[in-house]
């Protein structure tokens, strides 16, 4: 019975061991392939760009022409911010010229209304009020037109070239286009533009009662930060940027995410909407994630890793003298890449020998790492110790150089003709005192 019992047990054991081993491939399989990017639905463009390699390693017809719809208000939120955000306190009075006509979101401000920037800010930012851009763009360049000049001015100065604005709103003009690569170099530009991230990844903001108006509750539009309308979004991750829509451009979002020392911009725009999703958050989301398990830091050298050895001259104690790395080298690669079959790492010399002595740290050539053919980066390759000079071994150097060289060589022959005639007249008078002497 017990023999039966522990056959049992071992064929189960054999049993389940077979079947781990058949599926550990698999896992494999559906780990690797998690690697490769989402495949958007329902969305128009998209864009993945990381800031700290100016990368771009996700895009879904980026340069494509189409309207701007709601991310408009970043371009707003920096020329204002700029003008205006070394003084947050400064008090604003809202002119009818720049509420007149409003449509869409907006916060219901009244002409003659007292604000601080800091409110108007929070509330373009946070809650995508349409009035509140309005009044800073009048604010900043006196009309609402020389701030749009303003606007299109700065899109050309930070490279986003294809984009074009005719009002600081972002509501839908068939005039008013842009490329969602233009978007993220936008939101690249926002995001280093303190405070716009800050102000647009809070929940809400309450602006106190003034002189036209009670206290007012700003809710974020962005539903990755409130749930003042929707739940199902609320991620920790995203920081920023705008969040919108219009009839044309659909549904949109431009956010960012920063962890571990990579900071990525993501923009989808062109999104649509059904009675379970807005897309625009959940193919955003599906980005930010997929990026952050595609892509990251790999050490690839360090600068103990010895690359070559070059010869040394005038030294008593050594041959040669070792080349590393100045820095260590750790580039942003595909998390899948294999480093030794995929990175090619090659070194060139400045010279053939180093002639002591030789400082510690001293430059000897560089190594150029390469990857599918494309430059990752070049670096200097150094000595990591010192080599002192044998003087002997100087000086017979200098001698022997010094007898290379032309002048001595004619001095050298000029010496021997003296050397020679001198000799040549010793035996004259040699000879002719032996003939004096003869009988």
């Amino acid at each position: 019975m017990k023999k039966r019992l522990l056959c049992a047990f071992l064929t189960v054991i054999c049993i389940l061991t077979t079947v781990i081993r058949a599926d550990a491939p698999e896992d494999t399989a559906a780990e690797q392939e998690s690697l490769a990017p989402p495949v958007l639905q329902n969305v128009g463009t998209a864009i993945v760009y990381n800031i700290e390699n100016d990368r771009y390693i996700y895009e879904l017809d980026a340069d494509k022409i189409i309207p701007p719809a709601s991310t408009v208000k970043l371009m707003t939120a920096i020329v204002a911010v700029e003008a205006l955000g070394d003084d947050l306190d400064r008090e604003v009075t809202v002119e009818a010229e720049a509420i007149v006509g409003v449509t869409g979101s907006n916060i219901a401000l009244k002409r003659g209304e007292k604000l601080t920037v800091e409110h108007l800010l929070y509330a373009l930012i946070c809650g995508g009020a349409n009035d509140a851009a309005n009044v800073l763009a009048v604010e900043t360049a006196g009309s609402v037109e020389a701030f749009v000049a303003l606007m299109n001015e700065k899109a050309r100065e930070i490279g986003a070239t294809n984009t074009f604005y005719t009002n600081p709103t972002g509501m839908d003009d068939p005039q008013m286009v842009t490329t969602t690569r233009d978007v993220a170099i936008i939101g690249a530009y926002a995001y280093k533009t303190a405070p716009i991230c800050e102000m647009g990844s809070v929940e809400k903001f309450v602006i106190p009662a003034n002189n036209k108006a009670k206290q007012r509750t700003i809710f974020n539009k962005n539903y990755y930060f409130s749930t003042h309308m929707e739940y199902k979004y609320i991620w920790d991750i995203p920081r920023g940027l705008n969040a919108g829509y219009t009839p044309n451009g659909g549904s949109c979002v431009v956010t960012t995410g920063s962890r571990n020392g990579l900071t990525y911009v993501v923009a989808v725009l062109g999104a649509i909407s059904d009675d379970n999703y807005i897309y625009s958050y959940t193919e955003a989301a599906d980005l930010i994630k997929w990026a952050y398990k595609a892509y990251d830091y790999k050490k690839l050298l360090t600068t103990s890793d010895m690359i070559c050895e070059v010869p040394v001259r005038l030294s008593g104690r050594v041959d040669y003298v070792t080349l590393f790395p100045s820095e260590n080298v750790e580039l942003y690669l595909p998390s899948d890449l294999d480093v030794e079959k995929d990175i090619v790492v090659d070194f060139k010399l400045d010279k053939d020998y180093f002639t002591a002595p030789v400082s510690e740290g001293e430059v000897g050539g560089e190594l150029t790492v390469t990857y599918n053919g494309v430059n990752l980066g070049t670096y200097d390759l150094v000595t990591r110790n010192s080599v002192t000079r044998d003087n002997i071994l100087y000086v017979i150097d200098l001698v022997a150089g010094a007898s290379r060289t032309p002048a001595f060589k004619v001095i050298a022959t000029a010496l021997g003709i003296l050397l020679a005639g001198y000799i040549a007249v010793l035996v004259f008078v040699h000879s002719a005192k032996s003939k004096k002497r003869r009988p």
